[in-house]
Parts: structure tokens; C-alpha cells; sequence
């Protein structure tokens, strides 16, 4: 990266690289926006499949003492229920294109995240018939019939809850 930009390699340095992510957190709504007309031109990449899933990280320190931390104790997917974490939200396209992400405080439950993404990528990226696929665990009922209901209509693909894969299998 120091050969690209002509620059001495302390300047991108991983560790000062990171260090400037916060300065980009207030543009990141324009550089998702600028990104997605970027592979829209180049790629001719489409948004009407939006793949949404959820991760955590946990970290091996004290939890914090300051409230706006979002290190938290919550369901650890690493089996770390010892540790902290942060659970970390993503939208991206089946190529792989990121359109959203958000770092949510480690006790959130997955099943309360969707509405609000649902929001966020209508806002930024208009009204449109798009398919969201993900996982049992994420939508709920009462979400899954507001996406039913809307104007367009938002489809989904979701995995069967593992108690209602019976009545779907065949005998």
C-alpha cells in the first residue's frame, strides 16, 4: 500500500491503519453509498438478494465499566460464555459486495436486529423487490409478516426452525 500511495510504510502500518477506522465511522454511510454505485458500474451488480447474517467476537479482558462500551456478556457463539463480546451485523449481495454493517452491543439477540436493517437499506437504498435470505434464528413471525405486507413486497428465504423441519420432510 506504501508503494500505491508514495508514502513511507510506517504511514500504513496495520496498527495505523486501525487507528483511523474511527475518523472513517462518520463517512461510512457515503463511502457504503459511493461503493455501491462503484460495483454497480463495474460489475453491473445487483441488490435485489441481500444475504444478512450475524457473527460476535469475544475478547479475553474485564468486562467494561463504561455503559457505552458494547462489550458485553450474551450468547457466545464461540463458546466463550466467560468472555465479552460484540456482535457484529452484516448485509452483503451473493458476490460478496458489503452494503451495511453495524457492531451491536455483545447481549444483543439476534432476533431483534432485522427490522432495523430492513429500515436501513430501504432508506439508503430505496424501496425495491429484494429477497433477503438468513438464518432461522434471525427473523421473527411478526417480521417476517411486515416484510409480507409491505409495498413492494420483501421476500425471504429462511432455514426451517429445527423444531418444524419434520412436517416438511418426506416419509
Amino acid at each position: 500500500m506504501g508503494d500505491l500511495i508514495g508514502a513511507d510504510y510506517s504511514l500504513v502500518e496495520k496498527n495505523a491503519l486501525y487507528r483511523c477506522l474511527d475518523k472513517l465511522l462518520e463517512h461510512k454511510d457515503a463511502l457504503f453509498l459511493h461503493l455501491r454505485q462503484r460495483w454497480q458500474d463495474l460489475f453491473a451488480a445487483s441488490f435485489d438478494v441481500l444475504l444478512y447474517d450475524l457473527t460476535s467476537t469475544y475478547f479475553e479482558s474485564d468486562p467494561p465499566s463504561d455503559d457505552e462500551d458494547k462489550r458485553r456478556f450474551g450468547y457466545s457463539r464461540d463458546k466463550r460464555g466467560d468472555c465479552v463480546q460484540v456482535v457484529i451485523a452484516l448485509v452483503v449481495t451473493p458476490q460478496g459486495f458489503p452494503l451495511a454493517y453495524e457492531v451491536l452491543p455483545g447481549n444483543t439477540s439476534d432476533k431483534t436486529t432485522l427490522r432495523s436493517f430492513l429500515q436501513k437499506i430501504e432508506a439508503h437504498y430505496g424501496k425495491a423487490q429484494r429477497i433477503w435470505v438468513m438464518d432461522r434464528g434471525i427473523p421473527t413471525e411478526e417480521v417476517l409478516e411486515e416484510m409480507r405486507r409491505a409495498d413492494p413486497p420483501v421476500f425471504y428465504l429462511v432455514g426451517t426452525p429445527k423444531g418444524g423441519s419434520p412436517k416438511w420432510k418426506r416419509r
